[in-house]
């Protein structure tokens, strides 16, 4: 459905609300993936700018290559030819085996073995061409180019460094330094990717839950699109009558029994970012995420043998229960749970608990294509 009222809203305007454009996260390409996943997981990030080091004149200059997301991470060590024997011998040892795992594989390899789109997009292009990038691309994050800095971003300050040196000391449990939202780029205190000093421009990114906050910011202007309900955003079918007559895809769901890796085989099978976790009635206990890989290490791979909790507990991940909506929910309450409860996605369950969709931040923001 086209909501005609965001024809005259451009990239430029989602970043002003915003604001701050400054330089935060971003990794190497000759970083290791064990590096990019305890970035993500220091920051509660998803994805992160890959820069290539090429040397000019008297100094090394850094490039943008691509951007890289902890799914397309755990597409690729789920993949790995020897992570299962890994796997197993961590689970019967209880220690690394001392051989290299895929963890030591670098960013660049992962950017190297897939094909992509685009991920950058310029500052004067229409919010529906952001849309379109974010719903059918598929893609996270992009970067925006041609931003000319300007009086909208005072909070902007030139930033001498083009690639964020790595921690001093790894950052464990407890010691996580979260932003203002579940992911940094959201923040008003975050989330320039690169800066090109000459010329006055700068280039950042945005991130679907950034173009969510924004929409929800003119929600005075789209109060009539934003009545439908999670049924329709769930792309389901129901009666006009309002009776209890639906056909929703059926959504694969894991059981407590499921590992770990069996788990994130299913989420790279499904092309989802997660899936439900229920118990032997079928309902929904927590979610597994795609997420949960950013807290994995070296010692810690034989964590994927584990039953789904076992591994989640044993990363010491946080095991809440998930944002749940039912069929009843308007899209402008699900839109205001989301950012409140600072999550990715609302789990549609039926009056006995049952998960039956998911709706996602994409799931969102198509509905106003």
């Amino acid at each position: 459905m086209k909501v005609s009222v965001l024809d005259k809203y451009t990239v430029r305007d989602v970043l002003e609300y915003r604001g701050n454009p400054q330089l935060n996260h971003s990794i190497e390409d000759t970083g290791t993936i064990e590096e990019a996943l305890e970035l993500m997981d220091t920051y509660d990030i998803v994805s992160l700018p890959v820069f290539g080091r090429s040397k000019g004149g008297d100094q090394d200059r850094s490039s943008f290559v691509d951007i890289v997301s902890v799914y397309d991470l755990r597409d690729y060590i789920i993949q790995s030819q020897d992570l299962e024997e890994e796997v197993h011998f961590q689970l019967l040892s209880g220690r690394p085996s001392g051989n290299p795992t895929v963890l030591q594989h670098t960013v660049g390899q992962i950017v190297r073995s897939r094909k992509h789109a685009s991920k950058e997009i310029s500052a004067s292009a229409s919010l529906e061409q952001l849309l379109r990038l974010f719903t059918s691309m598929g893609q996270h994050r992009v970067l925006v180019t041609d931003l000319e800095l300007g009086p909208s971003f005072p909070q902007y300050h030139h930033a001498q460094q083009q690639v964020p040196e790595q921690p001093d000391k790894p950052f464990g449990y407890g010691g996580r330094q979260r932003g203002y939202s579940i992911d940094s780029a959201c923040s008003t205190n975050s989330t320039v990717e690169y800066i090109e000093e000459e010329g006055n421009v700068v280039v950042c990114g945005l991130t679907q839950y950034d173009v969510v906050r924004f929409i929800q910011h003119h929600n005075h202007e789209l109060w009539h699109s934003l009545d439908v309900s999670a049924m329709v955003l769930a792309n389901g079918k129901f009666s006009s009558e309002g009776g209890e007559s639906v056909d929703l895809p059926k959504l694969p769901h894991l059981s407590v029994r499921d590992s770990a890796l069996s788990a994130m085989k299913q989420l790279r099978d499904s092309r989802a970012s997660a899936l439900p976790v229920v118990d032997h009635d079928g309902r929904l206990i927590t979610e597994m995420a795609g997420t949960g890989m950013r807290r994995l290490n070296t010692s810690s791979i034989g964590m994927l043998g584990k039953p789904v909790l076992a591994f989640m507990f044993g990363l010491r991940l946080t095991v809440t229960r998930p944002y749940v909506v039912h069929q009843g929910f308007t899209l402008s309450q699900i839109m205001s749970g989301l950012l409140q409860m600072n999550c990715r996605r609302a789990w549609m369950v039926d009056q006995a608990g049952r998960p039956i969709a998911v709706i996602s931040l994409t799931n969102v923001l198509q509905h106003f294509l």
